[in-house]
């Protein structure tokens, strides 16, 4: 489906360049493409808008920014990226690796800054993290396999599981390499391990009543534009099927999940910022170094976890970054 409702300033007609000085035109001009939901993607990119506007740019003054987002539907995303390239922004920012690769092919001169770097597809996007070489830089999110780490929250909370089930969008760019990180960690552990897939949003009731009837005892759900976009779905439809869940973003533990292991999304976009300014001044993407996040956090709802009659091991407790009550 296609989304304009959340599109912010349109204005500027100046014809592309990839790397302009900024007074040679009014206003540089920003393209923003995400595979999320607006609803999802309003804390990061006020988070972003925040950490330009501490560099000094001001949405409306000095830049303009040009946002389309597709909620989960990867088949549009190349005629969104289209539709922004038309802009002729200086740099793109792209919420993911997928909604980057379009942008990449579509059009590969291109600065894209990527807040959500997973570096499965470094030798597609980048020569490498300290050099990237082309035209795409930004930050990771895939740090220390946390996928595979997600799973071993599950087996610390719920310590006498047998069998975990895994919600998979295989359109999702990453996610065969995700499902392997947790494959291999329920092999350790020697627990079942079953998946269930859901390329679209309709898709995702019935993926789930699929690993309730498997009888799994905890489910992981991993970032991926349709997921995210379909959080609160999915905490309905689990919550129905008393399943408990387990995010790869803490907006998965705020919305209902009983808990969430990740990265902390809004400092990437702050950080993501910090590129886009230097990219406007000159800079050239394949010189910046695609960073690390500096924060992972742990996150539990309490609050869940009563409602599923479940406890949770105080050394868990101990260790979150934040418990919801």
């Amino acid at each position: 489906m296609r989304r304009r409702d959340f599109i912010l300033l349109l204005g500027g007609t100046a014809a592309y360049c990839p790397f302009p000085a900024l007074g040679q035109r009014a206003r540089a001009r920003i393209g923003f493409l995400s595979i999320n939901s607006p609803e999802n993607d309003a804390r990061f990119f006020a988070a972003f808008k925040e950490g330009l506007q501490s560099l000094g740019h001001i949405e409306g003054r000095t830049i303009d920014i040009d946002y389309r987002a597709s909620s989960g539907d990867t088949t549009t995303l190349a005629e969104l990226a289209q539709d922004l390239i038309r802009l002729k922004p200086q740099v793109m920012l792209a919420n993911s690796v997928t909604p980057t690769r379009t942008i990449n092919r579509i059009a590969p001169d291109m600065p894209i800054v990527c807040p959500s770097f997973s570096d499965g597809f470094v030798p597609s996007l980048a020569t490498s993290f300290a050099r990237p070489g082309g035209r795409v830089t930004g930050v990771a999110t895939d740090v220390e396999s946390l996928i595979g780490k997600l799973a071993e929250l599950v087996f610390d909370l719920m310590p006498d599981l047998s069998r975990i089930g895994y919600l998979s969008n295989p359109a999702g760019g990453s996610m065969g390499r995700f499902e392997q990180q947790v494959k291999i960690a329920a092999k350790a552990r020697g627990v079942e391990l079953r998946i269930a897939h859901a390329e679209r949003r309709d898709e995702i009731a019935g993926a789930l009543r699929q690993l309730a009837d498997d009888i799994v005892q905890a489910v992981i759900v991993p970032t991926n534009g349709l997921l995210n976009s379909s959080r609160a779905l999915i905490v309905d439809t689990a919550m129905g099927l008393r399943l408990p869940l387990v995010f790869g973003t803490r907006e998965g533990a705020m919305a209902g999940g009983l808990a969430s292991y990740g990265i902390n999304g809004v400092e990437n976009y702050r950080r993501a910022a910090v590129y886009v300014d230097k990219i406007l001044k000159g800079a050239a993407p394949g010189d910046l170094p695609i960073e690390f996040p500096t924060k992972i956090e742990l996150v539990i709802n309490l609050k869940t976890a009563k409602a599923l009659s479940l406890k949770v091991p105080p050394i868990l407790l101990d260790r979150a970054d934040e418990v919801i009550e």
